[in-house]
């Protein structure tokens, strides 16, 4: 797996074991339809795994990135990554449960011009807890991308968002939702 676009373009990333990371043919359909969204972006990447989301958009001139996930070896993989990306110096590193962070920390770390939230597919409600939760920490025009199973129906949105797109990749559902009021 690599970064597929921007200044890191060509660097394998590292990927944890256990992690099911976003096909490079995903990550590009993302990052092309929200091209104009993403320089001066500040980026939070949930459920990380390697890192691949928020190392793309800081990749493509995002100005910032937070990483985050409850497991210390995907912490790791996303660390080591960026530096390999040499993009360390504008990324941060939080290993917390997502539904912990977004409770204690995502505001005051915030706020996030672009959200990706990529949990297990096993876990569906991650999904639903995550577009619930980080509400308070993006702006009016902030993005929150979800991506989860294929057949899984879309998370209800909330209050304030509206869903932009629905797409699906192979085996994959990329839900984009906009935030239109504060």
């Amino acid at each position: 797996m690599r970064i597929s676009g921007g200044d890191a373009r060509g660097i394998r990333l590292r990927v944890p074991a256990g992690a099911r990371p976003a096909s490079e043919k995903v990550r590009q359909a993302i990052f092309s339809s929200l091209a104009a969204f993403v320089p001066g972006a500040r980026v939070l990447d949930l459920y990380c795994g390697s890192g691949a989301y928020g190392l793309e958009a800081l990749s493509r001139g995002a100005d910032s990135a937070v990483f985050v996930d409850r497991d210390a070896s995907a912490v790791a993989a996303a660390k080591a990554n960026a530096v390999a990306a040499g993009l360390e110096e504008h990324a941060g590193f939080r290993r917390s449960d997502a539904g912990r962070y977004l409770k204690t920390r995502a505001k005051s770390d915030g706020p996030f011009d672009l959200v990706f939230a990529d949990p297990p597919y096993s876990d569906p409600a991650a999904l639903v807890a995550a577009v619930q939760g980080v509400a308070p920490a993006v702006p009016r025009g902030g993005r929150v991308v979800c991506e989860g199973r294929k057949g899984a129906g879309p998370p209800p949105p909330a209050a304030g968002y509206v869903l932009e797109a629905d797409r699906r990749y192979g085996d994959t559902r990329v839900l984009v939702y906009r935030r239109e009021e504060d």
